[in-house]
């Protein structure tokens, strides 16, 4: 993931990065998370990315996994 990366927000998960064209995008899962095959399976697919155990105000709420873009959620 890129530290200079700018941010983007969108109203809702986009199907595909509009930084690099790729796709799948993962839900950040944020706190601690109960691990089991299904998370396991989520991760590897690439639908659930961890976001660690600090949660802000000011989270992303959706990264692209091939290019490490985060996703901020627009007002409604």
């Amino acid at each position: 993931m890129s530290e200079e990366s700018e941010r983007v927000y969108v109203p809702r998960k986009p199907r595909k990065c509009p930084s690099c064209g790729m796709k799948p995008i993962a839900t950040i899962l944020y706190g601690y998370p109960a691990f089991s095959a299904e998370l396991e399976a989520q991760l590897q697919s690439g639908t659930i990315a961890l976001g660690g155990c600090c949660v802000t105000d000011d989270d992303p709420q959706w990264v692209c996994t091939h290019c490490g873009q985060n996703f901020y959620r627009s007002g409604k």
